[in-house]
């Protein structure tokens, strides 16, 4: 993030110390984007529905696992050895299952997050195309993200508005 502002300072500072200053500047709000474009919104929401049945069948892993330690507390005198070691041992599997689950699903390379890609990027590369042909068109040298570092800009160097109805407008012909 630090390069990022860095990089971002420099190449405003050679804009401005550049006695040549022909380049022609705009901005998005990205986040204004995302939250606005109704196939990202979509996307937004298939990845609610599945991280919330991922997050019920964990919750269900872990009661089953409260209720065999409540069992063992609560029947621990009336247990032989035997069972008692024998429903220990079913604690301790429904614990390593617990932990497995949440790493191949919830886990930074699980399900969760390779669906959020799968689903995702197909339409944030529609953003970039967007975002990219409007630059072509428009004869932009430089668009930057308003939500990286741009402290001030004149509202006119915004094309938050024309990159979304762009999208829509393709979304329009579906």
């Amino acid at each position: 993030m630090k390069s990022v502002k860095l990089l971002f300072i420099l190449v405003l500072t050679t804009m401005v110390l550049t006695p040549a200053f022909a380049q022609k500047l705009a901005y998005v709000h990205s986040q204004r984007v995302l939250n606005e474009f109704e196939e990202y919104k979509g996307v937004q929401n298939k990845l609610t529905e599945i991280q919330n049945k991922y997050q019920a069948e964990y919750d269900q892993l872990v009661k089953e696992y409260q209720t065999l330690l409540d069992e063992i507390e609560s029947q621990s005198l009336l247990l032989s050895p035997e069972k008692k070691q024998e429903k220990e041992r079913m604690m301790q599997q429904k614990a390593m299952e617990i932990e497995k689950y949440k790493y191949e699903k919830l886990g930074p390379q699980g399900e969760i997050y390779k669906k959020q890609a799968e689903l995702g990027q197909p339409v944030l590369d529609k953003i970039n195309a967007v975002i990219k042909k409007i630059g072509e068109d428009e004869g932009y040298d430089f668009i930057f993200d308003g939500a990286v570092g741009i402290l001030w800009a004149k509202p006119a160097h915004d094309i938050t508005q024309q990159v979304l109805d762009e999208l829509n407008k393709g979304a329009g012909k579906k």
